[in-house]
């Protein structure tokens, strides 16, 4: 992890703010390293993806560990600073953010309007996420894309696209001025303004949306080189190529098992980035399954 902050008493301060009781004494357990996610389903198993696969938590009887309705409400209750309707927003886009670049899926019984979702009446399960580093991915990603200008790292959800995003940034700031739009928070993982996360010599914009982002700091800050996180929207995917036309290089990131799965509108994203980076979690998380320099099969 990085020298910002000490992963593993942030750890334990974490485990005992989130959780409570059994719940946190068997999560604790685990040292930050070796634990990715957490899943909390309401009347269901406690779910945990470690670096040896998923583990469903058990009691010392074997018994599995049964989520809680006040386990659920106690990670909103503390992530929302006890103020669910001032995260209203967050939560009908799915997620909560926490410390230290931690994020939290949240999905439940929502309410519609007019067609629109408007808020979530209650949360039946949480995916809490938590950053991890591996310094020098990206210096190696860097070594064998020489000649890319535009970077797309390409997998599944919880193959560590953020995580290897984050050291190219890290790697590619020692020489370009380079901006991150850390929409979610993940990334940099800004705290009054400084980062959590290593991010090398990097300027930062936290919390904006992407296409908001984008405008705005290509006029302001003249970056060389932008790094962002997923690609979602077709609204994002336009933007990028206006950013590209520009002459300033993006980093980003998209949700498939490989460059032949996008299509539709992300057809186009495969003209737009140069170099197509696949990751799996199989061996491990972030493992770099192929590097497609300008399409090439």
């Amino acid at each position: 992890m990085s020298s910002h902050y000490n992963a593993v008493g942030f750890f334990i301060a974490y485990s005992v703010k989130l959780f409570t009781g059994v719940l946190a004494l068997y999560i604790s357990k685990y040292s930050y390293d070796e634990l990715y996610e957490i899943r909390l389903r309401l009347n269901r198993p406690a779910v945990l993806k470690t670096k040896s696969g998923t583990v469903k938590l058990r009691h010392d009887s074997g018994r599995y560990y049964i989520v809680t309705k006040e386990d659920i409400d106690r990670v909103v209750g503390v992530s929302s600073g006890f103020s669910v309707y001032s995260v209203t927003e967050e939560l009908v886009s799915g997620y909560l953010r926490y410390e230290k670049g931690v994020r939290i899926g949240a999905v439940g019984e929502g309410v519609v309007e007019g067609g629109r979702l408007i808020s979530l009446k209650s949360v039946s399960s949480l995916l809490i996420r938590l950053p991890h580093e591996i310094k020098g991915i990206g210096d190696r990603v860097k070594a064998q894309a020489k000649g890319a200008k535009n970077i797309l790292v390409i997998s599944p959800p919880g193959c560590g696209k953020t995580t290897l995003l984050r050291d190219l940034a890290r790697a590619y700031s020692k020489e370009c001025q380079t901006l991150i739009i850390d929409e979610r928070g993940e990334l940099a993982a800004l705290s009054d303004g400084v980062p959590c996360l290593d991010v090398g010599e990097c300027d930062v914009v936290a919390n904006v949306p992407k296409i908001i982002a984008y405008e705005n700091c290509v006029r302001a800050m003249s970056p060389e080189l932008i790094v962002t996180d997923e690609i979602f929207k077709r609204g994002e995917i336009e933007a990028v190529k206006d950013i590209v036309r520009a002459g300033v290089r993006v980093f980003a990131s998209v949700h498939a098992s490989g460059a032949d799965d996008l299509t539709g509108d992300f057809k186009l994203l495969k003209e737009t980035f140069d170099c197509h980076v696949v990751l799996s979690d199989k061996p491990s998380v972030g493992h770099i399954e192929k590097i497609d320099l300008r399409g090439e099969n």
